[in-house]
């Protein structure tokens, strides 16, 4: 239990402080609960390319080894913008196992409350607030949504809903969030779990 324990903190303090630089908790140094590393694969994209179309009107703004941000053209003009991201490396199948009370409260190895704790660093820093979150199956893939808001300001003009949606894939826990006025956030949310349904990162290169 005390290891267990102990593994958990490790694996909320590299999060934290990975997402707080910037970068996915993969690539931080931290050592993980059974003596080694994580590490960011060589490329969660080949060649720029996805290995599914994107939603109608998402076009990409730009995409790295890291991770990629999209625009999304509104029939209203409104804009709205998405981003996704690698947050954190599955444990490898010899690492200590949780117990199953603890596995449904997680997703690939991470606990939800430490996903929503990263959401509410990011709401604070922006001014907002988180609204709800919840766990649900988008496209067979276990989801958990943290949905949150910012105020209007001279930039958005609006209030800005976000939906963060946090999703493991390949052995890889993912981050898919959405940002758009209130008033037009379903058509957004719809497109976003489309793409969770669809989504299929390309193989890296050998």
């Amino acid at each position: 239990m005390v290891r267990r324990r102990q593994a958990a903190i490790a694996r909320r303090r590299a999060l934290e402080a990975a997402l707080r630089n910037g970068m996915p908790a993969s690539e931080s140094k931290a050592a993980n609960h059974v003596g080694g590393t994580l590490a960011l694969p060589e490329s969660v994209y080949r060649d720029g390319a996805f290995a599914m179309p994107l939603p109608e009107n998402w076009s990409t703004a730009s995409m790295t080894q890291l991770g990629s941000s999209f625009q999304i053209g509104q029939a209203n003009g409104t804009p709205a913008q998405a981003s996704l991201a690698v947050v954190a490396l599955a444990p490898s199948a010899n690492a200590v196992q949780p117990l199953p009370s603890e596995q449904r409260k997680m997703l690939g190895g991470v606990a939800f409350t430490d996903l929503r704790h990263t959401v509410i660093d990011k709401m604070i820093n922006a001014g907002g607030w988180v609204v709800n979150d919840r766990q649900r199956e988008i496209g067979g893939h276990k989801v958990f949504e943290v949905i949150a808001q910012t105020p209007a300001n001279s930039d958005t003009k609006s209030d800005q809903v976000w939906n963060f949606y946090f999703t493991e894939v390949d052995g890889r826990v993912y981050s898919l969030t959405t940002r758009s006025a209130v008033g037009t956030t379903n058509k957004v949310a719809a497109d976003a779990e489309q793409f969770i349904t669809t989504f299929r990162p390309a193989e890296p290169k050998k």
